[in-house]
């Protein structure tokens, strides 16, 4: 007997609390016992959020022909009209593929519209995501975040220091805690990065901010598992934020990829992509935003910067 929750689907929270168990029924389909739906969330939303987490949980498989209308219908209660209306939500995300007169078909993940804010949100809620998501998400960070903290530095604006800061504080108090409100450090470096994206003042990747969000959180939320890793995490983050404040594009892109590195050992990957390679000394991007390599290239651990060291202040 298991229990899961449907979770946070297009805004909405949705309370689907789905208990079942798996048999084998014949030809090895796995059935399921009818769930409980709240009548305020729209059926199709609720059948949809469900269906995506069985496939999460490998009830069915990419090329898996899922239960028909029918079948679906009785599972949950509702008329084909819902299930119809899921299964087009699901279609729409590529998640499964219907087919007239043969089914709807499970799709392979990298088939998957990953920046479709339902398929983040229904991700980032599952308590083991594909392992190739979470790397396909943190290879674009590790590409885009060191160049957007650099523009970052050059555009912010008081209110978005004041986003970071207040991201920030909450990290730092979730520290002092030792570690024992966890999920909401988590919360608050969502935050921090979130705001990062938003000091751009950059369209397309403030935008980005917020169809990211669930996404970057299923990167942080695995890779801060320990006090020590919350404290260096910290750390790194205090120095990203302090360069962006004095207007330093050349050391904000090496702070923000800096965190990278430590979210890659935390993740035990190994960055072997991107324009964020501390041994490409001749990058064009980090050379554009570099007042001298030196400030750029790796090899030793940044220092905060000392107080007064740039007059470039923030007004």
């Amino acid at each position: 007997m298991a229990r899961f929750d449907a979770g946070m689907v297009g805004g909405l929270q949705l309370r689907v609390s789905l208990k079942y168990h798996h048999c084998q029924a014949k030809g090895g389909a796995a059935k399921m016992d009818r769930p409980s739906v709240n009548k305020e969330t729209p059926l199709g939303r609720q059948i949809a959020a469900a269906l995506g987490r069985d496939l999460l949980s490998g009830v069915y498989r990419p090329g898996d022909v899922l239960p028909t209308e029918i079948e679906l219908s009785e599972r949950f209660g509702v008329s084909r009209a819902s299930v119809r209306s899921a299964l087009q939500s699901l279609a729409a995300c590529g998640i499964v593929e219907r087919y007239v007169g043969q089914g709807t078909v499970a799709q392979e993940f990298s088939d998957w519209n990953v920046l479709d804010p339902v398929v983040t949100a229904m991700l980032a809620d599952h308590d083991t995501p594909h392992p190739e998501l979470v790397r396909s998400i943190f290879e674009f960070r590790y590409t885009a975040e060191p160049l957007i903290a650099a523009v970052a530095a050059k555009n912010a604006r008081a209110r978005d220091l004041l986003a970071m800061e207040e991201a920030y504080e909450g990290m730092e108090q979730c520290v002092v805690s030792n570690g024992s409100r966890r999920g909401s450090f988590t919360e608050h470096d969502v935050s921090f990065h979130v705001a990062i994206y938003r000091a751009t003042h950059n369209t397309v990747w403030a935008h980005l901010a917020h169809i990211l969000r669930p996404a970057i959180t299923i990167v942080v939320k695995r890779s801060n598992d320990t006090t020590e890793e919350l404290r260096e995490t910290l750390q790194r983050h205090r120095e990203l934020m302090e360069y962006i404040r004095l207007r330093d594009p050349a050391r904000a892109f090496s702070a923000a990829l800096w965190v990278m590195q430590l979210t890659a050992h935390d993740l035990g990957v190994t960055p072997e992509f991107g324009i964020a390679s501390e041994s490409d000394a001749t990058d064009p991007l980090r050379a554009f935003f570099a007042g001298g390599k030196e400030n750029l290239q790796g090899g030793t651990r940044m220092q905060p910067p000392a107080e007064g060291s740039n007059e470039d202040e923030t007004p």
